[in-house]
């Protein structure tokens, strides 16, 4: 699977996918089309990173039980350990029509069930990829394509461009994207930063919270209030569902 993503994560972290770590040391060869699995070393315990394309059918079906099948049987796993939702990282990388409020339900779905995995949902539109594939190749070209030059360039960017929203989301999806800065500069980007991945969060728990409330309004109104009752509805709308 080459994904234009990972070729951008990539430059970032000046040739590798896990930044300080060579590529030939950290990608594990899964002999598998659909997903690359990166092993970082540098801790205590190995944590593994696997990159996948979440695809849609015509019937508006997901290939994740494809994904999921397709590791479970994977050789691989006789020779580094078997995953664990405590370790294990799958970034599902999700090109969508359009970015629109019916899309977050889903997703949070997907992150909130860490079975095998803690599960992350990179969406992005091919709007937003060409905008930051073209303003990003300009600092490219310039020497200036590490993650803490790209965040420095960004601030003379509108909010509300596709360039901002992409990285952003691209650092709120991916676990190991840490930039570190000056103070100075710190100071002068952090509001929009948290003000942007504020905003991520916010719209993807919006269904949630909807749905909680729901459940309390129609347990007050019937006079059926009861808290191992509320318990129960809670656990099997997010837990089992």
């Amino acid at each position: 699977m080459i994904n234009p993503i990972i070729e951008i994560i990539r430059t970032f972290n000046e040739g590798s996918v896990i930044p300080l770590q060579k590529d030939e040391i950290t990608k594990v060869d899964l002999h598998s089309e659909n997903v690359e699995l990166y092993a970082d070393p540098s801790g205590t315990k190995n944590k593994f990173f696997y990159f996948a394309e979440l695809k849609m059918n015509d019937e508006n079906k997901d290939n994740l039980d494809q994904i999921e099948l397709e590791l479970s049987d994977n050789q691989a796993f006789s020779v580094i350990e078997e995953p664990e939702p405590g370790d294990s990282y799958m970034i599902l990388l999700w090109k969508v029509e359009e970015i629109k409020d019916s899309i977050y339900p889903y997703i949070i779905n997907i992150e909130e069930n860490e079975f095998f995995y803690k599960k992350y949902v990179l969406y992005y539109t091919q709007k937003e990829l060409e905008s930051f594939q073209k303003w990003y190749g300009k600092l490219l070209k310039n020497g200036k394509g590490s993650l803490n030059n790209t965040l420095l360039a960004l601030r003379e960017l509108n909010e509300e461009s596709n360039e901002v929203a992409f990285l952003i989301r691209l650092l709120t999806k991916v676990p190991f994207l840490n930039p570190i800065f000056p103070k100075a500069v710190m100071a002068d980007f952090d509001n929009m930063v948290e003000k942007k991945i504020e905003s991520i969060r916010n719209k993807e728990k919006l269904d949630e919270v909807k749905t909680v409330n729901s459940i309390f309004t129609d347990m007050f109104v019937t006079d059926n209030y009861d808290e191992e009752k509320l318990s129960y509805f809670i656990y099997q709308k997010f837990v089992e569902d």
